[in-house]
């Protein structure tokens, strides 16, 4: 017992330094590529200034430091849910740094969502299997989010977490992580739909084992989206007071069917071409690639439970108008990764894992030079 539990520790740590070590090796290699040598002051400047400044990061940071407002500019940062703030403020005041502990509270979080997914992969597929996925999630294009102070990865180690419980019927545990998912983001109370398919698959079906009283904790997952519902409420009296400041600057995010934004999408990428190699491209590929993989995935059978919520994820996020960040978006659609891992090996799976290769490293390099990838 004790040697099998050591034997899984070296592999949990394996994996997690090796899937930590990959972005870093990226990150690395993109600043010898732009500054012609390697430096570690300059590492820490590139880290600082790509990791924990642009975009969202900042706004997370205010939150953390100074919490909601009902009035100012920073009023807006409502739009942003509280948990990933709050944990940055605590382990801030241990650390002394609020950008540090955001990075750090990502980066540990990354390490362990590869983990839970190596062993959810494992509970109905080979260590290959396993392997293959947690390489798959690492090699996202835009998986560099995953490093700074950004949700992505603290948001993957609940949503992991969440399925990995739900997996094995240990419901008060996936209510748990799945309150907490959806503290993290909006789409974290789409785990109620996997835990309902799984709770009446298992629990009430032919030869289901019965109602316990301990699988009503599934009803935490769509609390936690209520919880934060009750801020609204708390700052300005209005439980959806969020989607007005989404629909406002510098967002101007509402909800669109997916035909009409998949079409506005594409005529931006035809009128901004840049912008359209980085983001409105990026996002149209996309968007058919996984509505491809899960497609598959109801071919090969794959677990009904991992389809159902890949497809609400899928569904739920292209309803967003005026999106720019798809690509950082699904990054957290767990299921490609647990559909595309069991394919068979050969030169299709081969050049899979190539392509994502080329576009980490590619997207890593344009990121970490400035250019507009949200």
């Amino acid at each position: 017992m004790k040697r099998t539990m050591k034997r899984k520790w070296k592999t949990w740590l394996l994996i997690a330094s090796a899937s930590l070590g990959l972005h870093y090796f990226m990150i690395i290699l993109a600043q010898i590529v732009l500054n012609g040598g390697f430096s570690f002051p300059a590492l820490f400047a590139l880290l600082e200034q790509r990791l924990t400044l642009p975009g969202d990061a900042v706004r997370y940071l205010d939150i953390a430091q100074n919490g909601y407002v009902a009035e100012g500019e920073n009023a807006i940062n409502l739009v942003f849910y509280p948990l990933y703030p709050l944990c940055i403020r605590a382990l801030g005041a241990v650390l002394g740094s609020l950008p540090l502990a955001g990075m750090a509270i990502s980066q540990l979080c990354y390490g362990g969502a590869a983990i839970l997914l190596y062993e959810l992969i494992l509970l109905d597929g080979t260590a290959e299997n396993a392997w293959d996925g947690v390489l798959l999630l690492a090699l996202y294009p835009f998986s560099m989010f995953v490093m700074g102070v950004y949700t992505e990865g603290l948001f993957l180690l609940l949503t992991i977490g969440c399925l990995y419980a739900l997996r094995r019927e240990k419901y008060p545990w996936a209510g748990a992580l799945g309150f907490l998912a959806a503290l993290t983001r909006t789409q974290g109370m789409l785990l109620i739909f996997p835990a309902v398919y799984e709770w009446v698959t298992h629990r009430l079906g032919k030869s289901g084992k019965g109602m316990r009283p301990g699988d009503a904790a599934l009803l935490l997952i769509p609390a936690g989206f209520g919880v934060y519902l009750l801020l609204n409420v708390h700052l300005h009296g209005n439980p959806f007071q969020f989607l007005l400041y989404e629909a406002g600057e510098p967002w101007y995010q509402t909800t669109q069917w997916i035909g009409r934004n998949i079409a506005v999408q594409f005529g931006q990428a035809l009128e901004y071409p840049p912008l359209g190699l980085f983001i409105y491209w990026v996002q149209i590929a996309l968007y058919f690639f996984t509505l491809g993989v899960l497609l598959f995935g109801a071919r090969r059978q794959e677990r009904v439970a991992y389809l159902l919520y890949g497809g609400a994820y899928l569904g739920f996020t292209y309803l967003s108008g005026w999106m720019i960040s798809g690509g950082r978006y699904m990054l957290c659609c767990v299921p490609v990764y647990l559909v595309l891992c069991k394919v068979r090996p050969g030169v299709g799976k081969k050049l899979l894992i190539a392509g994502e290769a080329l576009l980490f490293f590619s997207y890593s390099l344009f990121y970490l030079q400035g250019f507009a990838i949200m």
